[in-house]
């Protein structure tokens, strides 16, 4: 059976005690966090823990201990204090998108009528963002006194968040994360890293999702790290900007998903990049979505001039189930790239391919981070698998959340799986339901493999695509229909299969390229290519570029783009059938 177990080290309580601990200690006037954006805000830790005790007395004028708090996105530093106002107060944080029409709206709108907020914590004074929501100003002038710590600030059981999924594959749940699991995570990949506290971390990344909050706003506090900030907009704006806020820093982890290391190659130039020094950049984290070959060599090859090292990646693989990371690389090692067998793949075998056309090269995500038990099932019988076998991967770990805010029964199938046919469980277990067997894991839906401790990711259950019983990978049809022509080169592309009973597959192209007899050529070639690695009818869809629907974390939303092919409400600019 595969399973990999890291090891484990003692770690902090909190990270309200550590902040305690920092602003009464020797370097409480030292500059923890810098917000780029806005007139670069600073603050040291000492003025951190103030602002959050100062917004935890006004909180506790809406609600008590237990009582939600929606946390929108806001600029500079406002959310930092916010979410720590939050756990002064011993209330739970749920971080969010900032107000806006559209998905974003829906979504707020979801999680409002899900876990019934209290308040909500802006940067300013301003009208109620939802009815019977009242705002509470991070910044006003009202005389309120900081408020003592609630004592449940200091107890690694209280839940801290509500940390909502992307929704790429359904609707978001809250995942219940106590103050234990945060520590618990962030400690782990400090360790593995080395991160400590003359590091600074460099973050760009959306504070609602969990890779965003942990490294921007848990890591630092956990480490002892430097914080500098910036809003996605700009790194969205300029990805430059990013990449100049590193190489004026000494030793940088900064981390982001793998679409953003293709943007800094494509919108800088030549002698932009000449003008970076990239060399402080130890760390460079890659994940949230699927990490690519072609992008670590591309973006390597791109910033060598600037200093920067290929080994310098740090792929990974994680969960808002999780907390967040699960695995990691360690400091100093490359990411091993393996170049698999198509068709062995699609039958569950990850075999080295012989032939370079039939091969799809996966990245490792790294080893199971401190305390972390990992084990590759099969997903029908919940029984563990082999190494190079493809299962569905299940983790055991002191980050793994409490369960779906009050969702009981989703919450026992996902957090409380064990192994069947261990333990006195036989192999007639039902594979995600407490019993009797080695656990409990966290199914994590996605499917992979282990090569010597290495995890290796394929795909979503969910999104496979089925074709004559056997499987194969959207995301291997997407990179392959985007790589057949320059027309859909850096955009997003969706693949699924139109039914049950339809073995086809339609893949779906963002593009820039507007003449029609570009795009008919772009179309086809792509189809084509398609065609060649996965044996059914082919169809291409061309649409605009931003087009192709993804979760606010960035992940390709496959299914409602479907949804919208379906519906006839996805504007195709041009498309081409094998049929």
């Amino acid at each position: 059976m595969t399973s990999v177990t890291g090891p484990t080290r003692e770690r902090a309580a909190t990270i309200i005690a550590a902040l305690n601990s920092a602003a009464s200690g020797p370097d409480a006037d030292r500059t923890l966090m810098t917000a780029l954006d806005g007139g670069a805000e600073r603050l040291t830790a000492a003025e951190l823990d103030l602002r959050a005790r100062t917004v935890a007395s006004r909180l506790r004028a809406h609600g008590g201990r237990g009582d939600r708090v929606l946390l929108p996105a806001a600029p500079g530093l406002a959310f930092h204090t916010g979410f720590l106002a939050c756990l002064y107060a011993g209330m739970i944080a749920v971080p969010v998108p900032e107000m806006r029409a559209g998905a974003a709206a829906g979504r707020l709108e979801s999680i409002h009528r899900d876990c019934a907020p209290r308040a909500a914590v802006l940067a300013g004074a301003g009208p109620d963002i939802l009815p019977g929501v009242p705002v509470v100003p991070v910044t006003a002038d009202d005389g309120a006194a900081p408020a003592e710590p609630d004592p449940a600030a200091f107890a690694p059981e209280t839940t801290a968040l509500l940390q909502y999924t992307s929704g790429s594959t359904g609707d978001p749940r809250g995942v219940v994360i106590s103050h234990g699991n945060l520590v618990a995570n962030q400690a782990a990949m400090a360790d593995r890293l080395g991160v400590t506290r003359r590091t600074t971390v460099v973050s760009w990344l959306p504070l609602f999702h969990d890779m965003g909050l942990c490294t921007g706003l848990v890591l630092p506090l956990v480490s002892g790290a430097d914080l500098v900030r910036m809003e996605p907009t700009a790194f969205v704006r300029d990805p430059l900007a990013w990449l100049r806020a590193i190489s004026a820093q000494e030793d940088v982890f900064s981390a982001a998903p793998d679409f953003a290391y293709n943007l800094c190659v494509g919108r800088t130039s030549e002698a932009e990049r000449a003008s970076l020094d990239l060399s402080p950049w130890r760390l460079a984290g890659n994940g949230s979505e699927p990490v690519r070959a072609q992008t670590l060599d591309r973006f390597a090859e791109a910033f060598a001039p600037a200093g920067f090292r290929r080994d310098a990646f740090r792929p990974g693989y994680g969960m808002a189930e999780t907390t967040l990371v699960v695995t990691i690389g360690a400091s100093g090692a490359s990411a091993p790239v393996l170049r698999v067998d198509r068709a062995r793949l699609a039958e569950g075998e990850a075999a080295e391919a012989g032939d370079p056309g039939a091969a799809v090269a996966l990245v490792g995500n790294g080893t199971a981070t401190e305390g972390t038990t990992l084990r590759i099932v099969d997903p029908l019988t919940g029984v563990a698998v082999h190494d190079r076998v493809v299962g569905e991967i299940w983790v055991r770990s002191p980050s793994n959340g409490h369960g779906y805010w009050r969702r009981p029964e989703a919450s026992a199938e996902t957090f409380g799986a064990r192994l069947a046919g261990t333990d006195g469980a036989g192999p007639g277990a039902t594979p995600g339901l407490p019993g009797e067997g080695d656990g409990p894991y966290v199914r994590t839906g996605d499917l992979g493999f282990l090569s010597e401790g290495e995890l290796f990711v394929t795909g979503r259950i969910k999104d496979i695509l089925i074709i004559g019983g056997i499987n194969y990978y959207p995301q291997d049809a997407e990179a392959v229909a985007a790589a057949a022509h320059p027309a859909f080169t850096d955009q997003p592309a969706a693949a699924w299969t139109p039914a049950e009973d339809d073995p086809a597959v339609v893949v779906v192209l963002g593009t820039a390229e507007r003449d029609p007899e570009a795009l008919r050529t772009a179309v086809r070639a792509a189809g084509i290519a398609v065609a060649r690695v996965v044996p059914a009818p082919v169809t291409v869809l061309a649409v605009r570029k931003g087009a192709v629907p993804r979760t606010t974390s960035g992940k390709i939303q496959r299914r409602e783009c479907a949804a919208r092919a379906r519906s006839g409400s996805l504007a195709v600019l041009e498309s081409w059938s094998s049929r």
